[in-house]
């Protein structure tokens, strides 16, 4: 059974229109105007295909294909629609896409008696995902697998100081949103309480993705299976020291909270490239200083750290020397340094079941593939702890990706594609 190459590139080309910064990149925030004109689109494509349409508060949508027979398990595929400011075309939305082929493919095969399936499947799409709103990763599904619930609607908060709580309630008002959208859009209070999945319903999870890194492109590969996701930590730090007049300050007598923050970001950097595999990344990618004058000595930086790695023992321990290493900064150039884990994430193993026989079927199909890791966190990894869970990767062009220039070739986005559409075919036997 063979996917629609052209319809599936199509769809990825109309909806990279959707954003608030064309012609760099795409910008497209869960609960924005940009985001309601995205999910009408699917939404209509999955409507015109005779598909059931439904949407939970924190507004993860389903699809149902029209044939499902109630009580049959489920099969789920699907991604996420937001990204980060400036992103790429294809992070997120191309899982969305593959798993809609496979949809509207299935319901065409179906209604001329070519295949009849023994499970239910559905398309899914999970809100809030890049956390490029409140800060937090994987959010609509963290609330779909019972990790979040009515406290985080209060807890977590945008950059104006609205709780997701408010955002959601205000979704109702949104401006410019198509009329097929606004369905989507809580009234009043919000309730969570039927947000989180009944997992004994669900028999697969898969995500289609793109790599995100440079592995399978460096490689010449056109595609991956993982097995490993990555796990990390967050941790925020405030180094406080004392702000003074940047011509009558001597350096001997300087407590600069920047140059304390690059010396020990310097040399947290130093410690983790030493790691013997190669594996462990640390990455510094907040920072805000007051009071950023040029004629003034920063007197206090906020920046956050990002440890990752697939070994839960690793990150734990890394963290915690790149702590004592700005302790140790802060100590001797005589500054404060608060210290506030923001969020972790574990490692997690993907179905076993699903990596065997998904590298069986790559290797009949005479694919370039290789079993991997993935260094980037996605939704699949709140599933996978409950149902069988697998993801494909697509190669990143010269491994780049939340970036203007993410891209990857057509050739490859369809071959991956083609793959999840194998994958859920076996499955739904």
């Amino acid at each position: 059974m063979k996917i629609n190459e052209q319809r599936l590139l199509g769809n990825l080309h109309e909806l990279r229109k959707f954003t608030t910064t064309p012609g760099e990149g795409v910008t497209r925030f869960s609960y924005t105007p940009m985001d309601a004109k995205a999910r009408a689109y699917i939404i209509k494509r999955a409507e015109a295909a005779g598909c059931s349409v439904a949407i939970d508060a924190l507004q993860n949508i389903r699809i149902g294909l029209g044939a499902n027979v109630p009580g049959r398990p489920i099969v789920l595929a699907g991604s996420h629609i937001d990204t980060v400011q400036n992103g790429g075309w294809l992070d997120g939305i191309y899982g969305v896409c593959g798993a809609l082929e496979v949809m509207e493919t299935l319901t065409e095969e179906i209604g001329r008696g070519t295949f009849v399936p023994s499970c239910n499947y559905e398309v899914i799409l999970f809100a809030e995902e890049e956390g490029s709103n409140f800060g937090s990763t994987m959010t609509g599904s963290k609330f779909l697998a019972g990790k979040y619930g009515e406290a985080e609607l209060d807890s977590l908060k945008d950059g104006a100081g609205n709780t997701l709580r408010q955002r959601l309630a205000a979704l109702a008002d949104i401006p410019d949103a198509p009329e097929c959208a606004l369905p989507l859009y809580n009234r009043g209070d919000v309730d969570v309480s039927e947000v989180p999945l009944d997992f004994g319903t669900i028999k697969t999870m898969l995500e289609l993705h793109i790599e995100q890194g440079p592995v399978l492109d460096r490689e010449g590969l056109s595609m991956g299976i993982v097995d490993n996701i990555f796990g990390m930590r967050v941790v925020e730090f405030t180094l406080s020291g004392l702000g003074n007049h940047a011509g009558a300050s001597p350096m001997s007598e300087r407590a600069d909270a920047l140059c304390a923050a690059a010396e020990a970001i310097t040399e947290c950097e130093s410690i983790v490239r030493s790691d013997e595999d190669h594996r462990t990344v640390v990455t510094f990618g907040h920072i805000e200083m007051l009071p950023n004058q040029s004629n003034v000595i920063p007197e206090t930086v906020h920046l956050t750290m990002e440890v990752r790695d697939r070994d839960k023992a690793k990150i734990d321990g890394y963290t915690q020397i790149c702590i004592d290493t700005f302790r140790s900064v802060c100590e001797e150039r005589g500054l404060e340094c608060s210290i506030h884990e923001h969020s972790s994430s574990v490692p997690i193993v993907l179905s076993r079941r699903l990596v065997g026989e998904m590298t069986r079927r790559a290797e009949d199909h005479q694919i370039n593939f290789k079993v991997m890791d993935s260094g980037a966190v996605h939704d699949a990894c709140m599933l996978a702890e409950h149902v069988d869970t697998g993801m494909i990767f697509a190669p990143s062009i010269n491994g780049r990706s939340h970036v203007p220039e993410e891209d990857t070739d057509e050739a490859d986005l369809v071959s991956a594609a083609q793959f999840l559409m194998d994958t859920v075919l076996e499955e739904l036997k």
